[in-house]
């Protein structure tokens, strides 16, 4: 375990959020729908979790066929790191045996703010880096080693495997809250619980390319 962006939430959000989406599958109910059922005392967090929906044009998992043919899904996911409230929603698709990321919604409370175009660039780069190791990034180490000696070895989110991001802002009126980490955590659970729907079956271990997933493509 080392130094991270988002620390510890970049893994155990993933865990929470994740395995949320097994116990409202294990329970037939929609992810979304279940989150705002128990968010229903909480106006800050259900606020937040109906701002990202409407963001991406209403929550719908899938799957369902978009406009290039391609078959998708949503998955939906929350995070509360360093003092604010992040919703996110990521639309997948399955190819190759591999993920594609189309698009991916946050809606942000970060609390009292001051520079709105901060927000949106730090959550831009916070999605980036979240979709790169949730795709991609993996170290591996062989007799306390590490294999990746370069940058050739160690594979990272390239300009073209970036999907379009899309933030929204909610101000709560809460103390002001952190920035510059809130925008991951939410990233890989989003990707993954929409994953999920297009294989039938729950992923629990990232990289997503160490995986050869099988489901339904189009």
């Amino acid at each position: 375990i080392g130094f991270w962006r988002s620390v510890g939430h970049s893994m155990n959000d993933f865990f929470y959020e994740t395995f949320f989406d097994e116990m409202a599958d294990a329970g037939r109910q929609d992810p979304y729908e279940l989150r705002l059922r128990l968010l229903a005392d909480s106006p800050r967090h259900s606020n937040l979790l109906q701002a990202v929906a409407e963001l991406s044009g209403g929550w719908k998992r899938g799957p369902f066929t978009a406009e290039d043919r391609t078959l998708r899904a949503r998955g939906v996911a929350m995070a509360s790191p360093f003092g604010s409230e992040v919703a996110t929603i990521a639309e997948v698709s399955l190819r190759d045996g591999g993920v594609v990321v189309h698009d991916v919604w946050v809606a942000i409370d970060p609390g009292s703010i001051v520079n709105p175009a901060i927000i949106e660039a730090q959550v831009n780069s916070a999605v980036a880096l979240g979709l790169s190791s949730a795709l991609l990034e993996e170290a591996i180490y062989v007799d306390g080693m590490p294999q990746a000696r370069n940058f050739d070895g160690y594979p990272i989110l390239s300009p073209d495997r970036m999907p379009r991001v899309h933030v929204r802002i909610v101000e709560s009126g809460a103390p002001m809250g952190g920035i510059g980490e809130p925008g991951l955590p939410g990233v890989p659970p989003a990707v993954v619980n929409a994953a999920s729907v297009l294989t039938g079956q729950r992923i629990r271990s990232l990289p997503l390319s160490k995986l050869d997933l099988k489901g339904v493509e189009g």
